[in-house]
């Protein structure tokens, strides 16, 4: 009950804080605070203040028809803003406007300004202001209100004027530009730039041949009369300082509301121009409206309006729900003020008539992807006609700019959303084209069209594709396959492609060609997408056979030094114990056992074997033979056993070639190719170093790389070409024999830059070579790459790691044990047979001879 009860209190508290900060409209009167500062109208005070008394007791009775407004007359403005005010309206210097604007500005009130010439304007969502010019003089206000409003943007410009600006008006224009803003508008850096009154075109064109872009910027505002602006624009045009990065903007004072079609220039613009022109059509009739008293009633006119509309509407919602519910959702004080604000700038828009004599419109020249839109309908001699200049928005001093569209469209929004026709045609893994039954291309894949979305994207441009050579791909092998790569040359550009970029039939070649400098006199290349090394393609190094295993952990010479220490130390042994005294003094026998050659070599090799024998000598000389005969067998064991342990691990792998000097030091056994009339070809051709030219003069004619599979498999040819178009052939091979049968070499060298193809003249290259950079820089061209590269499989990995850590004895490793054994076998039975032969011939002979008879 007591959480219920606090709960209560506390919304009691919240809607009655609510109610008196924000007192609603049809409870209680509106409060308009009506500042008039004494120091910035002087002696016109009393007349001013007289004038908006009369018109607000006029206005309350005739325009406010529902509620009221109580107003509060202050004459300067150092004042304490009350919470319960509802509006401003201020007529002070530009210094005591913001001043009070920012005191103010906390407290959401409405803020109706009149200022003096050159101020820079409230925001507008939150004020509205009226600056007093006089008529002639409003360039300075113009130009400041299109940086304050961000109209345009720019670090540094170069101002081109002429006798249109005398002295003070070229110092209010300076400081509209440089001076820092109260909006934290940063400070512009300025060039100027003044004609004389009777300047020739030589000077002129002396003057502007001067300009460097990288110096001053790219950024020009030319201040000139209508007869000037021609031959600015064509001397411009021709010290190529138009072009897709720099902006023009031309004001046109001296025109008049009877001669301000500036349709006349639009002849020349050409394709990637960013001109805007801003040009006078104010009139000048006897009944033009202005000053402070016509702006004062003006903007308190729309202020009654919106008041008793808002009154109104408050009155209906009001009415048709509760008190409690209406405290919840009535109107804040920032809500009233943005209704309140709108509908007066509605008002002084529809019906506003100061200052309305005073009139500029505001036009660019729409440029961007025209001429590639309609070359295939119009000669080039009537492109021009198609550019078009277009209204983008109109100025008055009321309410300042009113813009439609951007000042600079295609620096706003690039090729405003055109489409653009590129050319192509089917080269995996750069360009991949995919068709139907009918033959129809339905989908573009491939690095080079993900380039293009890119692009598409950042440029605000959609394109189509126009698609040559379709023979390739019905012909293709795999068809859709993104795993096969063509073998289209990418260094020779057909002759129709060259037609159609140079003649602009299309924007630009959507195909990856190699950047060579024979063709920079026809067309012209973007940044490189990508480079591609060279290397070849070699047969992967094989494991030797492991027949005679057993016998590899001992070089040749060992097993002969070890065969012949058994063969010499057994007669040493026999002999040693045959002459020993040790047997005669003792009187033991000497038969059997060791008293033979023969069984001495057999106890030395047993021994070897570590099984030893069935006898041992009795003599001291003879067990000291025995005993360091032992310890060499436990050596050479030991030894053995290591090294055959080693021997299984690490299989031995035929001696494999990785380098280029390794290649040429086996052109007796090997032979290599590569494609002739490619840029590899051109290069070895002109190269000056020695291994470059023997590969070039030992090479053999080129032939299908199908048909030299076999012949690489076998070891006996090697194939040079890209990387990339090498581990296609790689990835092919393996899916079609299940077999890791080909390696790369480990030398890359002749790096070939591929790019996409342009005009000579194309405007746009600066900015698609950006956009490409950024690319680049980000990695995004190397991830769609690799997305189109063969994927790694058991060919890429290592096999010699991984047999170090996970080999497993097979019958390949033992297979020289069971030929030992086998060899063994084979030994007994022919000794076998030799024995019985030689018994029987002893017993024939036994036979044969007469044994005399005992009786």
């Amino acid at each position: 009950m007591c959480r219920v009860m606090f709960v209560g209190i506390i919304l009691y508290i919240c809607v009655r804080t609510k109610a008196e900060n924000f007192p609603s409209l049809i409870t209680s009167n509106a409060s308009l605070a009506i500042i008039i500062d004494r120091e910035y109208v002087g002696d016109e005070y009393e007349n001013i203040k007289a004038d908006i008394e009369n018109y607000l007791t006029y206005a309350k009775r005739e325009l406010l028809k529902h509620g009221g407004v109580n107003h509060y007359f202050y004459s300067w403005t150092a004042i304490n803003v009350r919470r319960d005010l509802s509006a401003v309206l201020s007529i002070a210097s530009c210094s005591d406007t913001w001043k009070l604007f920012r005191s103010a500005e906390d407290e959401k009130l409405l803020h109706m300004a009149i200022s003096e010439t050159d101020c820079p304007r409230l925001p507008s969502n939150k004020a509205i202001t009226i600056p007093l010019i006089k008529k002639g003089e409003e360039m300075p206000q113009l130009i400041l209100d299109l940086r304050s409003a961000g109209i345009y943007n720019w670090k540094s410009v170069v101002i081109i004027y002429d006798r249109t600006l005398d002295r003070d008006m070229t110092t209010r224009v300076i400081k509209s530009i440089t001076q820092q803003s109260n909006l934290n508008i940063k400070a512009t850096g300025i060039s100027l730039i003044k004609l004389e009154r009777n300047i020739t075109k030589y000077h002129l064109n002396e003057i502007m041949s001067t300009i460097r872009t990288k110096t001053v910027g790219g950024n020009f505002l030319v201040i000139v009369s209508h007869q000037l602006v021609e031959t600015i624009m064509e001397y411009a045009k021709s010290l190529n300082l138009v072009d897709i990065k720099n902006q023009w903007l031309y004001i046109i004072c001296d025109s008049i509301y009877n001669n301000s079609d500036i349709t006349s220039y639009k002849r020349l613009l050409r394709e990637g121009d960013n001109v805007a022109f801003v040009y006078n059509t104010s009139i000048t009739s006897e009944n033009c409206r202005v000053g402070k008293k016509c702006h004062s009633e003006e903007v308190l006119e729309g202020f009654m309006k919106a008041l008793d509309e808002a009154i109104q509407d408050e009155y209906d919602i009001a009415s048709q729900v509760s008190d409690e519910e209406w405290e919840a959702i009535r109107p804040t004080k920032l809500e009233r003020r943005n209704y309140l604000l709108d509908r007066i700038k509605k008002h002084l828009a529809r019906h506003g008539t100061c200052d309305n004599c005073t009139f500029w419109r505001m036009s660019t020249g729409e440029t961007w992807g025209k001429e590639y839109q309609l070359a295939n309908y119009f000669k080039n001699s009537e492109i021009q006609s198609v550019i078009e200049i277009l209204p983008v928005g109109t100025w008055r001093p009321s309410d300042g700019p009113s813009m439609n569209d951007e000042l600079f469209l295609h620096v706003a929004h690039g090729f405003r959303g055109k489409t653009l026709p590129v050319v192509s045609f089917h080269n995996p893994p750069w360009q991949i084209l995919k068709i139907n039954e009918s033959g129809e291309v339905t989908e573009y894949t491939g690095l080079v069209f993900d380039i293009i979305k890119e692009l598409s994207n950042n440029l605000n441009f959609t394109f189509t594709v126009e698609v040559v050579n379709k023979t390739v791909i019905k012909n293709s092998s795999v068809g859709n396959n993104s795993l096969e790569i063509t073998n289209i040359a990418t260094n020779s550009i057909p002759t129709e492609f060259i037609d159609m970029i140079r003649n602009k039939s299309v924007a630009f070649g959507a195909c990856a060609f190699t950047v060579t400098e024979d063709n920079k006199h026809l067309i012209n290349f973007t940044s490189p997408i990508s480079i591609q090394t060279y290397t070849f393609l070699v047969a992967r190094p094989k494991e030797l056979s492991r027949a005679l295993l057993f016998i590899s952990p001992f070089t040749g010479d060992t097993w002969l030094c070890l065969s012949a220490a058994i063969i010499s130390m057994g007669p040493i042994l026999y002999y040693i114990h045959r002459f020993s005294p040790v047997y005669e003094y003792k009187g033991i026998s000497m038969k059997g056992g060791l008293s033979s050659v023969q069984n001495c070599i057999w106890y030395m090799y047993g021994a070897l074997l570590q099984q030893g024998g069935m006898h041992l000598p009795y003599a001291d000389s003879a067990r000291i033979i025995v005993g360091s005969w032992w310890l060499v067998v436990l050596v050479v064991a030991t030894t053995y056993c290591g090294n055959l342990v080693a021997f299984l691990t690490f299989p031995k792998i035929d001696q494999p070639i990785t380098t280029i000097d390794e290649l040429i030091g086996h052109k007796d056994t090997v032979t290599w190719s590569f494609r002739r009339g490619s840029f590899l070809d051109m290069q070895l051709k002109t190269s000056t170093e020695r291994r470059f030219r023997t590969l070039y003069d030992d090479a053999v004619k080129e032939h299908n790389i199908s048909n030299l599979i076999k012949q690489i498999e076998n070891g006996k040819h090697v194939f040079i070409d890209w990387k990339m178009r090498l581990q296609y052939i790689m990835k092919k091979q393996y899916l079609e024999t299940d077999r890791c049968n080909l390696a790369l070499g480990l030398d890359e060298f002749f790096d070939e830059q591929l790019a996409l193809i342009v005009a000579q003249d194309i405007p746009y290259l600066p900015t698609i070579n950006a956009e490409i950079k950024k690319l680049h820089q980000v990695g995004l061209i190397q991830k769609w790459l690799q997305d189109y590269l063969p994927k790694k499989d058991r060919c890429w990995k290592n096999r010699h790691i991984i047999e170090v850590n996970n080999h497993t004895v097979n019958m390949d490793d033992m297979q020289g044990s069971f030929f030992v054994l086998f060899f063994g076998f084979l030994v007994s039975i022919l000794l076998l047979l030799l024995e019985k032969l030689w018994h029987k011939h002893a017993v024939k002979k036994k036979e044969k001879i007469i044994q005399p008879f005992m009786s």
